[in-house]
């Protein structure tokens, strides 16, 4: 059967149609578009088959940097190779870097930051490498934050941990020159100190670290010092009456070794071999060697509140045995809680002590210094030091800009077991930005308060 011309013109318009959406459905676009939806579903399986194939630890870490899944995590602790911020060991960090590092707890984890970070710690520490790593936290939500660094073959440093003005007791400063190799440290240091002792000692002190005695839990470290004393008139004078041995010259060999028996918890063992030189020329040499203990507990607790818990027992036991020339037993005993909320700080500190036995000078106890009874001048309190002491310190403190500003509450006494002696105060403000510290104390004395400044620099 031959079509005729309206069947003809019905078809022509149908094929044209097809061939229009043809065109469509062949265009790259469509295709793509196609593709995408009809795969859509089967996407995050694959996502989880892949990341099946990683290991835990791996796997948490590529989600967590490769995705915005790590902007949903709270940082609650921040760790460099394990160590935590505020512990003992990581004391020399520079001060803004340990802010910066302390402002991460609480915060949204941000990669970035945390890639700045690890450069910054890698430059100011000079290290090989830096790396960041992120571990679970104790809650969902929540994760730990450790750098891991990687050090120098052979690295040299400068340190001042100590620089001090006391506007009634001077200058006090240290400087340190460091050189590392491997899990080895080499520490000289020049010394001129009269904010720690009854006397101002000045001269030279080395000291060398091996962090790694063969297992990460044992550390060995040897101290060696050569000081010249120098005594005020006022300690001369009332030493005069008594069996007070004023030496010119000390000098000390200190081999110790460090177990870490828990992650907050170390254990110190050593000796201290002390030899003092008479201040009369031709006089009587005398030695203090004594055995060393120190227990230290270090915790930092995570949570809404950031919590940091560090107590600490010391022994300093003179023995004849050890040829000493003195026989005694010094006990040190210290407390620290510290509470953060935001910009809020606050802290109580207390301390004290006890010696029984006949020590040397350089054992006795003072107060009145950069961080005991602020502003009061320590000659006035006792120009020979104590041998029982007990202090306290409050403090709360708000960020300001990069630093924090503080106010103080000191309170302490000093005394001899056959003397007694009152409980003194003194109240401040300071400004702290890292090891930088600005104070004005006020000593109450007799009854009135006599200002006195001190700023510096102190680990």
């Amino acid at each position: 059967m031959i079509p005729n011309s309206q069947d003809i013109s019905y078809f022509s318009n149908k094929i044209n149609h097809l061939w229009a959406g043809m065109r469509v459905a062949n265009d790259p676009a469509m295709v793509l578009a196609r593709l995408r939806f009809r795969h859509l579903p089967a996407i995050p399986l694959l996502v989880a088959a892949a990341a099946l194939q990683l290991p835990a630890g791996q796997s948490f870490d590529r989600a967590a940097a490769e995705t915005n899944v790590n902007q949903q995590y709270v940082i609650e602790s921040v760790s460099i190779s394990g160590v935590e911020v505020n512990g003992a060991e990581a004391v020399h960090l520079p001060g803004m870097l340990r802010d910066r590092l302390n402002s991460l707890v609480g915060a949204r984890c941000d990669m970035t930051v945390l890639d700045d970070l690890a450069d910054q710690i890698r430059r100011e520490l000079h290290l090989r490498t830096v790396s960041q790593r992120l571990l679970k936290g104790s809650a969902p939500g929540r994760i730990r934050v450790n750098f891991e660094v990687e050090r120098k073959d052979v690295a040299f440093d400068v340190a001042v941990p100590k620089f001090l003005y006391h506007s009634e007791q001077k200058f006090s400063g240290e400087v340190d020159g460091i050189a590392r190799l491997g899990q080895n440290t080499l520490t000289v240091g020049a010394v001129s100190n009269g904010d720690d002792l009854a006397e101002r000692f000045t001269g030279v002190s080395v000291r060398y670290d091996n962090n790694r005695l063969g297992t990460d839990r044992v550390r060995f470290g040897f101290e060696f010092d050569d000081f010249h004393e120098q005594w005020r008139p006022s300690t001369v004078a009332a030493a005069g009456g008594g069996d007070y041995y004023l030496y010119h010259a000390r000098r000390n060999f200190a081999p110790h070794l460090t177990f870490v028996l828990a992650r907050p918890l170390t254990v110190s063992l050593g000796t201290s071999f002390e030899h003092m030189e008479s201040e009369i020329p031709g006089g009587v040499e005398r030695s203090a060697n004594a055995i060393t203990a120190d227990v230290r507990y270090n915790r930092t607790i995570e949570g809404t509140l950031q919590q940091a818990v560090i107590a600490g027992y010391s022994l300093r036991a003179g023995a004849r045995s050890l040829g000493s020339d003195y026989a005694y037993a010094r006990h040190t005993m210290m407390f620290r809680y510290e509470i953060r909320s935001g910009r809020q700080i606050a802290s109580e500190e207390v301390f004290g002590g006890f010696i029984s036995g006949n020590a040397p000078m350089f054992e006795r106890y003072i107060l009145g210094s950069s961080e005991t009874l602020r502003g009061w001048d320590r000659y006035v309190i006792d120009p020979l030091g104590g041998t029982r002491v007990v202090h306290n310190s409050l403090a709360y403190g708000y960020q300001v800009g990069q630093g924090t500003a503080e106010i103080f509450y000191d309170a302490g006494a000093l005394w001899d077991a056959l003397r007694q002696d009152r409980l003194r105060h003194s109240v401040g403000v300071a400004y702290r930005q890292g090891i930088f510290v600005l104070t004005m104390a006020f000593p109450v004395v007799e009854g009135r308060i006599a200002p006195v400044f001190m700023a510096g620099m102190n680990y």
